[in-house]
């Protein structure tokens, strides 16, 4: 039914169209022509229109297609510019050594105490081998111990012969301060040099010392401040443990450039 009332109008429009051009156009064939041609047009446009519904809804997504090859490299880009300098890392690790022969640190470092320098008996053949810097307030946990002939001993360090070098300090104990730098992260001890590698610090500069090499007890050899203090009231010239210069020889070392008999700096750097 609604169809019908669709094409009714639309049928009585195209008679209508169809008579007024026959009415119209009169005249020879070519008239005629034209006449055909109006009508064929007249006509399909409103067949169009018939035909030409609403437009449809829009269509489903369709699926991703397969991925295509990889491109070529591109060319290399421009080298960006320097970033800025970043701030200074006070508490990124940090380095601590022992300053011997003084009660303070360098300019820069952190005293974390002042001690004394001890050691083996000088002519004990064993004990142990290196000085240590004790604090000058000693914490203990056992006060008893039985056997005292069965342990090594700990002595205060003596200065010996110091021959000038270390004016006043003759016969007298050791001091040592341990000190703590937190902007560096490493350090080097190096013998017979006062002057630290480019892009070090030095900490300090002095001369190698050790135990007597006469004497039965061992010792590591470390480096002496060139500035050298002694403990207070420490003269007694008892003899515990000892601390002598190294001199160089010609034995297995070039001379020049080294000397023969002549004590042997050292110096401390840190980065």
């Amino acid at each position: 039914m609604n169809l019908i009332m669709v094409l009714v109008p639309i049928l009585t429009t195209l008679s209508i169209i169809v008579s007024t051009n026959e009415n119209t156009i009169k005249g020879p064939s070519s008239v005629s022509t034209n006449k055909r041609y109006i009508n064929e047009t007249n006509v399909k446009e409103v067949y169009l229109q018939i035909l030409r519904g609403r437009d449809g809804r829009d269509g489903l997504t369709g699926r991703d297609g397969v991925k295509g090859e990889r491109g070529d490299k591109g060319e290399r880009g421009e080298k960006g510019e320097t970033g800025p300098i970043g701030k200074t890392c006070t508490k990124c690790g940090g380095v601590v050594y022992t300053r011997w022969g003084r009660k303070s640190c360098p300019t820069g470092a952190e005293l974390l105490y002042e001690g004394i320098t001890g050691g083996s008996y000088y002519d004990h053949p064993g004990g142990g081998a290196n000085y240590v810097c004790l604090p000058k307030v000693p914490q203990y946990m056992s006060t008893t111990y039985k056997h005292t002939n069965l342990a090594n001993y700990m002595y205060g360090t003596e200065y010996e012969w110091t021959n000038g070098i270390f004016p006043g300090t003759d016969q007298h104990n050791v001091p040592c301060a341990v000190c703590y730098t937190s902007t560096k992260s490493v350090k080097l001890m190096i013998p017979a040099r006062t002057s630290c590698p480019s892009s070090w610090t030095m900490e300090y500069k002095g001369y190698l010392m050790a135990e007597r090499s006469s004497h039965h007890a061992k010792s590591v050899y470390e480096c002496v401040d060139e500035s050298a203090e002694s403990i207070n009231g420490s003269q007694a010239n008892v003899n515990g443990a000892t601390i002598f210069f190294t001199l160089s020889t010609c034995n297995g070392l070039p001379c020049p450039p080294y000397v023969n008999n002549v004590p042997i700096t050292c110096v401390v750097c840190t980065k």
